[in-house]
């Protein structure tokens, strides 16, 4: 196993950085009651579900954007076009279809075949776009919150502020000196997202 290591890093900071995943994973492994997180995970499970279902009732809250009515679904679209006498919902749904058509697949085969595979559902969010003359969007979101995660996946989509910390450091050691003050004269912003 060349070329592989490991990183111990302290609760505290892990904490930090990564609070609510790390209070789902004490629930998920029945850690809750242990005094390292019985005194701020059960806070942060439900501060993080408060968070979730406010989003989600100010995303059914809300029906207009810049005076426009925003459908919630595709049978709402076919009824705002209706009554406007045109198809702009329906031509921004037909325009996404189109547009992810290439990444999906048919399989007319038996179903039972599909060894790995997990079925996924999907919603349409729809938006108006202010700059673009509003123009009426249609996007397909997958539900992927739904499906098992593979074992497979070892990897973080978002890099953290702390994982660039701690890898810089041993980047450097595993340059040699040329590349090092290269790397050295190398600048970072952090930009709060």
């Amino acid at each position: 196993m060349e070329g592989r290591f490991v990183i111990m890093v302290a609760l505290k900071d892990l904490k930090d950085s990564y609070p609510v995943e790390l209070a789902k994973y004490a629930r998920d492994h029945s850690l809750l009651e242990e005094p390292a997180f019985a005194w701020w995970a059960p806070h942060s499970l439900r501060k993080a579900s408060m968070i979730i279902a406010k989003i989600k009732s100010k995303y059914w809250e809300r029906t207009h954007k810049y005076g426009i009515r925003v459908p919630k679904s595709i049978a709402e679209a076919k009824q705002i076009d209706a009554e406007n006498g045109d198809t702009q919902w329906m031509d921004s749904v037909h325009q996404e279809m189109t547009a992810i058509r290439v990444a999906l697949e048919a399989f007319d085969s038996n179903v039972r075949d599909l060894i790995g595979f997990q079925e996924i559902t999907g919603h349409i969010v729809f938006d108006v776009k202010l700059g673009e003359n509003f123009r009426r969007k249609a996007r397909y979101c997958a539900d992927g919150h739904k499906t098992q995660t593979p074992a497979s996946v070892t990897y973080s989509s978002l890099v953290s502020r702390d994982s660039v910390r701690i890898m810089l450091p041993l980047l450097q050691l595993s340059m040699g000196s040329h590349s090092r003050r290269r790397m050295s004269k190398m600048r970072f912003s952090w930009r709060p997202t």
